[in-house]
């Protein structure tokens, strides 16, 4: 349990950083959150772009903070945290993972999606083995706390 307690804090503290940031940068400088999702320069875009970027993205990092503050309150209690990491593991891999592919075939630079086609599959794939051994440690009545 000792390691998925840390994952659920590191992957916690991470969403709830970046989530934040992009959210303050959403809500308090638009033409900056749109650019980020755009990966253009700020200014690039009209008016009309701006908005339709801010209303698409926003819903998906303040999910980044909820998500992020629930991990790092199940963090504590991480034998309880099942839905939540498959929760986790698949927004990662079924949602952000066809993100950044969309994003590399449209013109994000390749070395940024390739960078966060890494981050996405690892905390996915990182989530799934953790939840694999969290259930053999429940059936084999093994307590890594001990």
């Amino acid at each position: 349990m000792k390691k998925l307690k840390w994952w659920l804090r590191s992957v916690g503290v991470l969403y709830v950083v970046e989530g934040g940031g992009l959210a303050l940068a959403g809500l308090f400088d638009p033409n900056a959150f749109a650019a980020i999702w755009a990966s253009t320069e700020v200014g690039a875009l009209d008016e009309v772009a701006v908005r339709g970027i801010r209303v698409a993205g926003l819903p998906g990092v303040l999910t980044w903070v909820l998500l992020g503050v629930m991990m790092l309150i199940f963090s504590r209690m991480p034998e309880r945290a099942r839905v939540l990491l498959i929760t986790v593991a698949a927004w990662e891999l079924l949602v952000w993972l066809p993100v950044d592919l969309v994003g590399l075939s449209s013109g994000f630079a390749v070395p940024r999606a390739l960078t966060l086609i890494t981050i996405h599959v690892g905390i996915g794939v990182s989530g799934l083995l953790l939840l694999r051994l969290q259930s053999q440690e429940y059936a084999s009545g093994y307590d890594s706390r001990a």
